[in-house]
């Protein structure tokens, strides 16, 4: 079979081929050398954007509650810790959003807004906006509606009981459990 031009392959094609800048260097081979040093520059299109990624969580945000661990999976001894937490404020997996900071990294604000969050907890560090509205931990922040509260990574709290007393002092006021 003898190699195709972009001009023969029009022929056959219905619909627009785009050539993304970045990836012509992969595409380049010895045989199609020729037929791609052909595209004019004002050919490629430089609008073309990657498809933006959905949230990745677990559960099914009946409360609409997002919680943010950090890294990128828990440990089953700190997911026991922290359904246990949940538990103690009325809460389980049905309730929340649960969603690693890596995912949470993967996607734009526009995503989490979407999503519509009531509140949204956040252990440990995380790469994105959302990170900017934290102060200090343990306060909670109420910013365009949402109620944010910030706090150290959970296997920091699970080692230390003043960690465990900060955390379970916000958390009541948060969700209005009373002792």
């Amino acid at each position: 079979m003898e190699s195709l031009n972009l001009h023969d392959l029009g022929m056959f094609l219905d619909s627009e081929v785009y050539v993304i800048k970045e990836e012509i260097p992969s595409l380049i081979s010895k045989n199609s050398l020729e037929s791609v040093s052909s595209i004019a520059p004002e050919e490629i299109r430089e609008d073309a954007s990657p498809e933006e990624l959905d949230l990745i969580y677990e559960g099914n945000f009946e409360k609409g509650i997002l919680v943010i661990y950090e890294g990128s999976h828990l440990e089953p001894d700190l997911r026991e810790f922290l359904f246990n937490i949940l538990g103690a404020v009325k809460c389980s997996l049905k309730d929340i959003a649960l969603s690693s900071a890596e995912s949470i990294e993967e996607v734009s604000q526009s995503k989490i807004d979407e999503l519509a969050p009531n509140k949204i907890l956040v252990f440990g560090k995380l790469n994105h906006t959302i990170f900017q509205i934290k102060q200090h931990d343990y306060e909670i922040k109420n910013e365009d509606g949402i109620e944010y509260l910030f706090a150290n990574d959970l296997s920091a709290i699970f080692s230390n009981k003043e960690f465990k007393k900060s955390l379970w002092n916000k958390l009541k006021i948060l969700f209005e459990v009373n002792n």
